[in-house]
């Protein structure tokens, strides 16, 4: 029997999903799951992964994240770990810089921002939390590192795409919840979006997580 474990993703089988319409709790499963992980975890991006017909939606796999607590949290590790490589990497290829105050630049902790930014938080409540680094600091390290701007424009693009999601959730049950309050969860998550999304930090190309 093959162990599927050692090979890359792109050996892996793709599992059979349930794509037919109609209501269902969710059409998820530990096979595809552990299969998104995989290509999370080899570095692929979201756009990538679900670009195939035969894998899940964007959409999907983002509502699966907060269906299933269990894949959520998985996915979150795999990306912090994945984080947190390319942060020795460049940490490593760094020249150390002569003199001058020493950087508080923690990348630890600024990914644990980025994370928790694309999962639907504003960036002040992130802050807020103990131990995270002040927003003085946020904007000074996003000043000094393009990288880390660079990710944070990525967060929040990201960020918005959970609310795409929201909305078109919305919309799918709007027989169910009636147009009045389909039109007010609309206009909710219209306004959320316009007090969380930032006026800078825009990102300058969509790679797709």
């Amino acid at each position: 029997m093959t162990d599927w474990r050692f090979q890359t993703s792109r050996h892996w089988p793709i599992p059979p999903m349930d794509k037919a319409s109609g209501h269902k709790d969710t059409a998820f499963t530990w096979a595809m799951g552990r299969l998104i992980l995989k290509r999370i975890g080899e570095g692929h991006t979201m756009k990538a992964i679900v670009a195939d017909p035969r894998m899940p939606a964007y959409c999907t796999v983002y509502r699966w994240m907060k269906m299933v607590p269990e894949f959520g949290a998985a996915v979150a590790r795999e990306r912090l770990a994945l984080a947190e490589t390319k942060q020795a990497v460049r940490a490593a290829h760094r020249r150390p810089k002569r003199g001058g105050q020493p950087s508080t630049y923690d990348p630890v902790w600024a990914d644990q921002v980025l994370i928790a930014v694309e999962d639907g938080a504003a960036l002040s409540e992130v802050l807020g939390r103990p131990g995270m680094p002040t927003a003085k600091a946020w904007y000074r390290w996003l000043r000094r590192h393009d990288d880390l701007a660079w990710a944070y424009a990525e967060a929040c693009r990201r960020r918005g795409v959970g609310l795409d999601c929201a909305r078109d959730e919305v919309i799918d049950n709007v027989r169910g919840t009636g147009i009045p309050a389909a039109n007010k969860a609309l206009r909710a998550i219209e306004a959320r979006r316009g007090r969380i999304t930032p006026r800078l930090y825009r990102p300058r190309e969509e790679t797709g997580w």
